[in-house]
């Protein structure tokens, strides 16, 4: 995830995930957030980990299980963004 995709923080998966219809699980004392939704007809949860600023950046690893979970190649999740 070079140059043309930049890194993302909290608040940018967070949108992209809404943008998919994606909505959040309610849950207490963690730190991650589980998004709910459906993507080309299958169920997918994406696990969003909670920073102590939103504004951090995830790292190339965690960004890749993210839109791993989402169902979605890299291009077709960036370009919710």
């Amino acid at each position: 995830m070079s140059g043309h995709y930049p890194l993302l923080d909290q608040s940018q998966v967070e949108r992209i995930l809404k943008r998919l219809n994606f909505e959040p699980k309610s849950q207490k004392g963690t730190s991650h957030t589980q998004w709910v939704g459906y993507t080309k007809k299958q169920r997918r949860i994406v696990t969003v980990d909670h920073f102590k600023s939103r504004k951090e950046k995830y790292s190339h690893g965690l960004l890749k299980k993210m839109i791993d979970q989402s169902g979605l190649t890299k291009r077709e999740f960036y370009s919710y963004l």
